[in-house]
């Protein structure tokens, strides 16, 4: 638990009895989002002239506390009182349950000194909100100088801050000051001008308004703790939990926050239960659902430590155990290296790699997780019967048996591309990893009429895999998208996208030698977080604003477009977790500094695919059977494609470009008449499509835009 603080003298806000209370009040049961009351604000005698509102955000921690540390400086030696023993609350107990996030430190003074000095800090100034932080903040440094005894009280003082839900999207701060020894600093609080106050739960609540913000702060006390935020629901949520304290007596907090406590010089805590829907915002509410669904957390602790050049975080992740997610079987499976940076396009955006002791040891938790399932496994041990029948196959031993320790998801950027997805599966050797793929390609092949002709491109050959849902069962529905792919062997790596030109492009840098691994900003980036790992997912922050479509939705590529002059001196990302127990070892890392990326100009060929759509990393759809399908497209270098009836009668005909279908479409009843036309653009159906019936009438008419159809 949190170590007992000592309590402190009487007040001289005793003074004035009537000014304030610290009995605590009634229990009140923290839901979604706190529903909001009436306020009251004072009215201005004379209104000011509007001017631009300041921003707010989760740094009104430090604008608070240039008020209160500026007001300990004014007094200096004069006002601060010696601190005596005695019981106090668990400030904790004062974050309502719903906290999204919690930020624990009792160092604020050294953080600033030692951030304030950093490469990182000086990067984080150039945007506007920032720098008026850290301008406010030097100010307050300047102002304490002179005062080193005030500085010593002060520097050790306890704060925090936290993020709630109030109303219906949308989040405000709350935050939590350690007042012991400043009696006096209390009381110019509270005879400030624009001040009135009101009674909530026999407990005083102090409203400060702004003429120029046109904002109110509202702030109360409980036993010497400042509690304040600008949207009063969260100070009276506070009031109103403290004696139940929901969050700081949750035993899955608690065994998070053991993990970390005295660690670092700021301690970070995450409420999943409401960051899930906070992160809706930023990630929005598909990719945020298949996130809650399928990485089941409970509660993290991070602690963070700063370099010149980099930001590490440190901590502790407990789950919800109980489910069936990849979480489950991590720790039977090891952890393995990054070796498949090494063909990965030097403009990889987004690397997510999970990686094994061996791959069939995660493969057989797996199998033995999904059998075990009331729901899924008897569907799934159904699927997997039929499939080893349907294709003559043993599943573990000809596609588990030959996959090493590690299989990755990729996002590739291009100024042009869009859905630039691969999966790629690291073998134990090439020898073997080209067996075992022909011996599959065979198997397949005996039970389909697809005809597909094997191009090779610059010594690699490209094949195509035409069984659907063979991923989903093997490897879980975080692969499902990966459904019929194209793929070629480089090296021991087996690449498959579901367009081929992504498989070109791969070809192209790993011949160029213009790989991710070969960078040597990432080599000293991975030096830095480990290559062992569970699962790692590595980010080059500038590129993904051009990665839209696949693993990033349009609203987080809109929001790093907007903030690109900041983004990019932040070039790298990596969050990996390892299994540690009951719990996983959590760490990331943020880099500063300036990256060399290859012209984007390389890649030119335009082309769309389809948006990813994760309904879950292990469930097993009961619609996704294996089946086997026709491909429609039988050369890659083909410019138009036919296709006839056994009777010589044709079906249809369609333009070609790049492997992909791209220009007119028509197709024919067998009577020869007209049945369709339409344009195809990038494999997707574009602009009016005409529906004939036999008699060549017009019966229907659809407009579509990017293969989506118009209203």
């Amino acid at each position: 638990m949190y170590p007992e603080e000592p309590n402190e003298l009487e007040d001289p806000q005793d003074e004035n009895p009537d000014t304030f209370s610290d009995q605590p009040g009634e229990t009140e049961t923290n839901e979604d989002y706190i529903s909001e009351a009436p306020e009251t604000e004072p009215v201005a005698s004379t209104p000011p002239a509007e001017k631009p509102k300041k921003k707010r955000s989760f740094a009104v921690l430090w604008i608070l506390l240039v008020i209160v540390l500026g007001a300990g400086g004014f007094y200096g030696y004069k006002i601060v009182f010696p601190e005596v023993t005695g019981p106090r609350i668990n400030p904790l107990n004062l974050v309502p349950a719903n906290a999204v996030f919690v930020i624990e430190t009792d160092e604020a003074y050294n953080v600033w000194k030692e951030l304030s000095g950093t490469r990182i800090w000086k990067t984080l100034e150039k945007d506007d909100e920032w720098k008026e932080y850290g301008e406010a903040l030097q100010e307050l440094e300047g102002t304490l100088s002179d005062f080193d005894k005030v500085i010593d009280v002060l520097s050790d003082r306890s704060i925090y801050l936290s993020a709630h839900p109030y109303r219906k999207d949308e989040h405000d701060y709350l935050f939590i000051i350690d007042m012991n020894g400043l009696g006096v600093v209390r009381t110019w609080l509270t005879k400030q001008e624009n001040l009135t106050q009101r009674k909530f739960k026999e407990q005083t609540l102090y409203e400060q308004f702004d003429p120029e913000t046109k904002e109110t702060l509202y702030f109360t006390f409980t036993d010497n703790f400042l509690v304040g935020s600008y949207t009063h629901t969260l100070v009276e949520a506070s009031i109103s939990g403290s004696e139940d304290a929901a969050l700081s007596r949750d035993f899955e907090f608690i065994d998070v926050r053991k993990k970390v406590l005295g660690e670092g010089l700021v301690r970070t805590y995450l409420n999943y239960e409401t960051f899930y829907p906070y992160m809706e915002s930023f990630m929005g509410e598909e990719n945020t659902e298949i996130m809650k669904e399928n990485l089941p957390l409970l509660f993290s602790g991070f602690y963070f430590d700063v370099e010149q050049d980099a930001l590490f975080l440190e901590g502790y992740s407990n789950y919800n155990d109980s489910l069936p997610t990849y979480l489950n079987l991590m720790e039977a499976g090891g952890t393995g290296n990054l070796d498949i940076a090494h063909v990965l396009p030097a403009r990889t955006s987004m690397y997510f790699s999970m990686g094994f002791n061996e791959f069939s040891d995660f493969y057989n938790a797996f199998d033995q997780q999904i059998r075990e399932d009331p729901e899924l496994g008897e569907d799934y041990k159904l699927y997997t019967k039929r499939t080893e029948k349907f294709l003559d196959v043993d599943l573990k031993e000809d596609f588990a048996g030959w996959i090493d320790d590690e299989i990755a998801i990729i996002q590739l950027e291009s100024d042009s591309y869009d859905n630039e997805t691969a999966m790629i599966l690291k073998a134990k050797s090439a020898k073997l990893a080209t067996e075992k793929m022909a011996f599959l390609s065979r198997q397949i092949k005996r039970k389909t009429p697809v005809k597909f002709k094997t191009i090779t491109y610059k010594g690699y050959p490209i094949n195509f895999m035409s069984v659907k849902g063979l991923f989903n069962l093997v490897l879980g529905n975080l692969f499902k998208h990966f459904d019929r792919p194209y793929y070629a062997i480089i090296d021991e790596y087996v690449v498959f996208s579901n367009q081929p030109q992504v498989l070109r492009r791969i070809i192209d840098d790993y011949i160029l030698e213009n790989t991710l691994a070969n960078l040597e900003s990432y080599q000293e980036f991975e030096d830095k977080i480990g290559e062992k790992h569970s699962a790692l997912l590595y980010m080059q922050l500038p590129l993904l604003e051009n990665s839209e479509g696949a693993m990033i939705d349009k609203e987080t590529a809109q929001l790093l477009k907007e903030k690109r002059a900041f983004i990019k001196d932040f070039p790298q990302l990596a969050f990996k977790i390892n299994p540690d127990g009951k719990m996983y070892r959590t760490k990331a890392l943020v880099s500063i500094e300036n990256m060399q990326l290859p012209d984007p100009k390389l890649y030119d060929v335009p082309f769309v695919g389809d948006t990813i759509n994760y309904d879950s990393l292990l469930r097993v759809d009961p619609g996704e059977q294996i089946e086997i399908a026709e491909i429609e497209i039988e050369d890659l270098g083909a410019k138009k494609q036919k296709e006839k009836d056994e009777e010589g009668n044709l079906l249809y005909e369609v333009e070609l470009k790049d492997g992909k279908k791209h220009g007119s479409y028509f197709e024919y009843y067998p009577t020869g008449e007209l049945k369709t036309k339409g344009k195809y653009k990038n494999d997707k159906p574009d602009g009016t499509w005409k529906f004939y019936n036999e008699d060549g009438d017009l019966i229907k008419r659809e407009k579509y835009k990017n293969g989506k159809l118009q209203e």
